[in-house]
């Protein structure tokens, strides 16, 4: 006898309701902090390949994205 060959089934796809990321705030030295920024900072000099720009706007942007990360929020 021959065995019947079953299709396989079809899974049901179900979507998973997006939720926003959040956590504890970090907590770090203010020293700790101060040397993010600076990496950030320079990282940012860094891609622009050191071409122009404005180290206070660097420092700021940095700042807000380092301050981000800390608390637990997307920049």
């Amino acid at each position: 006898m021959e065995k019947e060959k079953s299709m396989p089934q079809k899974r049901r796809v179900t979507r998973r309701k997006e939720v926003p990321m959040t956590r504890e705030p970090l907590h770090v030295s203010p020293d700790a902090r101060r040397r993010m920024i600076e990496d950030a900072a320079y990282f940012r000099y860094e891609k622009r390949s050191g071409d122009g720009g404005d180290h206070v706007e660097d420092w700021l942007l940095a700042e807000a994205e380092i301050e981000a990360m800390l608390n637990g929020k997307s920049a």
